[in-house]
């Protein structure tokens, strides 16, 4: 009978026993190395985690500059745009600098003229009135008108009856024969603007042979006649235009 034989082992073939089957450290572990060693290799640790930290503190300390520097710049960059803006509107401010003493020269000038025209009549107007209410064979001679100056105040009434009055407007006519007086003075106060028309003489007087009636006659009239053209601003520039041709053709 063949017996089968186990390969020996390292252990066996180099003469020594298994320490780990017997329960003991493979390698004695004995440190000799003396302690001044061993805290001078501690020491270098400690002084390679140091310098990482310090070049972990330099780095933060470096993006934090570069991002101040970055901050920086922009600020920068803002302010030279704004002060480029304003010394742009600077530059426009000069351009208009005279808008202001053209607009207040204006406005005085339409306030003279407010007060020019405040007294201003169409007299053309309530002339073609007078004569349109005229009986028949009777022609003006003479008309004459008694207004206020701008800026002053009216004539007072001369009876309690009488309309309250600014002006009144006089004139002579001529008539061959005695015209109804009554509805004379009744069409004239039918004119807006004119009021308590009378009639003081109607007397006969030889002109050049010819023997007429000579009637004098007296009307008052009211703030309804002012044109009050520039009371209120036009709302467009043809509305000003329009009342330049309208003071044309007067």
């Amino acid at each position: 009978m063949s017996v089968k034989t186990a390969p020996p082992s390292d252990s066996a073939t180099s003469g020594r026993a298994d320490l780990a089957r017997l329960g003991a450290p493979p390698l004695p572990q004995v440190n000799l190395l003396p302690p001044e060693v061993r805290a001078s290799r501690q020491l270098g640790r400690t002084k390679a985690w140091l310098g990482v930290g310090i070049l972990l503190v330099v780095l933060l300390i470096g993006g934090g500059y570069v991002l101040a520097a970055l901050a920086r710049a922009d600020a920068a960059a803002d302010l030279a745009d704004a002060e480029a803006e304003s010394q742009r509107l600077l530059s426009e401010q000069a351009q208009y600098a005279e808008v202001p003493r053209i607009r207040a020269e204006i406005g005085r000038a339409e306030q003279a003229r407010l007060v020019a025209t405040s007294t201003e009549v169409f007299w053309t107007d309530y002339v073609r009135a007078i004569q349109a209410v005229l009986p028949a064979d009777v022609r003006i001679t003479e008309l004459v008108t008694e207004m206020p100056e701008p800026g002053t105040e009216g004539m007072p009434s001369g009876s309690p009856l009488d309309m309250a009055n600014i002006g009144t407007v006089s004139f002579m006519a001529e008539s061959q024969t005695l015209p109804d007086m009554a509805a004379w003075m009744d069409g004239l106060d039918s004119i807006p603007g004119f009021g308590s028309a009378t009639y003081s003489t109607a007397t006969l007087i030889d002109r050049d042979g010819l023997v007429v009636y000579e009637i004098a006659v007296e009307v008052r009239v009211d703030e309804r006649v002012f044109a009050g053209r520039f009371l209120e601003a036009p709302d467009e520039a043809g509305d000003g235009q329009s009342d330049e041709n309208e003071a044309g053709d007067e």
